[in-house]
């Protein structure tokens, strides 16, 4: 099995930050990459500019293949009550949040709303939780010490840190090594595999969750569409060329987990 985490329908790019760019994908376009990456799954998110409605309307077109997630901002009062819709009327599985970009504390009082609503329906909730080129998305709204926070008030909130917290990966891998409730995703930070420095930093931040006992709380990601999962998984499989000493290498069926079966405790039941 083989899942795709952090997938979006149409997404702003921002390769080159001076001029960022609208990337969006047809549902053809969608599943031929998954095809000929060998994916079996993708977890495609909503956002303030792509709804949960039309995330809900895309899915809907492929439901052995998608999985939605529905977005909202935490600090509206009726945000609970739509995490409910986006459950029981829209279909969506899980549900996005960005403090970052909503300009918020992920453990301010008034989002645990949003999570005792999301636990009350076993909803996995991914935190946007990397830093962002524009000027007003402050990286205060993505200090892993706010998720630790979370995770501890509640520990049967199944939680996913996107992008590996970057920069702050340490921090991020540490708070999933304390709570057992919380997993992190590969997406985004290693993009350019044309880059070979960006081999090198997945393997290096790889190690780091090796050595921390968080490897099996690792899940594939890209950020599709600005991100393709077949280069993704070249460029993750082939990590160990940094290993400098055998002790330094990730085991390579480790490494095979990460594309699917760390996945699992993540995926609907019947999945």
């Amino acid at each position: 099995m083989r899942v795709d985490y952090h997938c979006h329908i149409s997404m702003m790019e921002y390769a080159d930050p001076e001029h960022p760019t609208v990337v969006s994908v047809s549902r053809e376009e969608f599943l031929a990459d998954l095809d000929a990456a060998g994916f079996d799954m993708a977890v495609v998110l909503s956002d303030s500019r792509t709804t949960p409605e039309m995330v809900s309307t895309f899915v809907s077109q492929a439901p052995d293949r998608f999985i939605g997630f529905g977005y909202v901002n935490p600090l509206r009062r009726d945000a609970p009550e739509s995490v409910l819709r986006q459950r029981h009327e829209l279909g969506l599985f899980g549900l996005k949040l960005y403090p970052t970009v909503d300009g918020y504390r992920a453990d301010d009082p008034r989002a645990f709303r949003v999570y005792e609503a999301a636990v009350g329906i076993d909803m996995p909730v991914l935190f946007h939780q990397a830093g962002m080129p524009e000027p007003h998305d402050l990286l205060r709204h993505t200090d892993p010490e706010q998720i630790d926070v979370v995770a501890s008030c509640f520990p049967r909130l199944r939680i996913v840190l996107a992008h590996l917290g970057y920069p702050r990966v340490e921090e991020t891998l540490y708070v999933a090594r304390k709570h057992r409730n919380v997993w992190c995703d590969l997406s985004w930070p290693y993009g350019d595999i044309n880059h070979p420095s960006y081999r090198y930093l997945l393997w290096r931040d790889l190690l780091v969750a090796l050595n921390l006992g968080v490897l099996g709380r690792i899940v594939f990601g890209t950020d599709y569409p600005g991100v393709r999962q077949k280069p993704y998984v070249e460029l993750l499989m082939s990590v160990n060329r940094y290993a400098a000493h055998p002790d330094l290498r990730i085991p390579e069926d480790r490494l095979a987990a990460i594309l699917g079966e760390n996945a699992r405790p993540l995926l609907p039941e019947k999945r």
